[in-house]
């Protein structure tokens, strides 16, 4: 079983995202439970998705200790991960621009969270078309984010 939790603030589509995962994996033949944790009184305040798959039935989708935390804001929740993929400036593991990315290729932040969500992709060896992808996606800036993913999934950090 692999526990993915996503965490930042309300407005960085990370229910987007993370619905976009859920559903991928599922179209790849995993069992996905998907909990989000948030005030949706309150705009730009933490919100937080915890994803749970696995190939067979998932009995307790509770996450106490995450596989991987993507974490893309400072008041994200900080949760004890065994990998953690964040913005600049919000841990010591993987920090990766995210934001910054979305505004130098693609004209805006949101984008960083398909760069997110491309990276990973590649962490988690899922590989799925674009024709598939674009059935989760919403329609504004499906292109945009389409590439998005792909840069991400093709981001080159540590290898050669």
């Amino acid at each position: 079983m692999k526990r993915i939790v996503f965490t930042g603030i309300g407005g960085q589509s990370v229910k987007v995202v993370s619905h976009v995962l859920a559903m991928a994996l599922k179209e790849l033949g995993y069992e996905v439970a998907l909990l989000f944790d948030y005030d949706s009184s309150i705009r730009n305040q933490r919100i937080t998705a915890y994803l749970t798959y696995d190939r067979k039935p998932i009995e307790n989708p509770m996450i106490d200790e995450a596989d991987l935390l993507i974490r893309l804001h400072e008041k994200g929740e900080q949760l004890v991960a065994q990998k953690t993929i964040c913005d600049t400036g919000l841990c010591t593991d993987e920090e990766i621009p995210f934001g910054m990315m979305g505004i130098e290729k693609f004209g805006q932040p949101l984008f960083g969270n398909m760069i997110a969500l491309g990276r990973l992709f590649r962490l988690i060896d899922l590989e799925i078309s674009d024709v598939e992808l674009e059935r989760f996606l919403p329609t504004s800036y499906l292109k945009e984010n389409l590439k998005a993913i792909q840069w991400g999934y093709d981001l080159n950090l540590y290898e050669d």
